[in-house]
């Protein structure tokens, strides 16, 4: 099993989007994928149509920005 558990389209600063991360993952061999874009899930519901295509499993994910102040 092949599994990336970090990755952005471009419903971030990703430069494919959802359904063409999913195939490029996809021929890349990868069986389970994590879309975890910056700061939003927009990006989910394309990804998980592909990947019900496709036969990767998706892993619903979210980066989320935070800042710290002292």
């Amino acid at each position: 099993m092949i599994y990336d558990l970090h990755s952005h389209s471009t419903a971030s600063d990703g430069t494919l989007a959802p359904d063409e991360l999913l195939r490029h993952a996809a021929a890349q061999g990868v069986n389970v994928l994590a879309l975890t874009d910056h700061d939003v899930t927009a990006g989910l519901a394309e990804a998980r149509r592909a990947s019900a295509e496709l036969g990767v499993t998706l892993v619903a994910g979210v980066e989320v920005s935070v800042t710290w102040y002292h």
